[in-house]
């Protein structure tokens, strides 16, 4: 099964940053609407299973 950490959308957050936590990142996506571009972040672990939105990291 694919995980988090194998997505196009994760991003790792690094050590300095106050809410880190070994494996955990960000899942960034692109969303667009009427009015423009804007992203959608929320919070995740790299070994969580990836969701039906997943695109393999290139």
């Amino acid at each position: 099964m694919a995980k988090c950490a194998d997505c196009a959308f994760f991003f790792r957050i690094p050590e300095g940053d106050l809410d880190y936590e070994k494996g955990k990142g960000d899942c960034v996506k692109e969303q667009r609407d009427e009015k423009g571009k804007f992203w959608l972040s929320k919070p995740v672990f790299e070994g969580n299973e990836a969701c039906p939105q997943m695109e393999k990291r290139r």
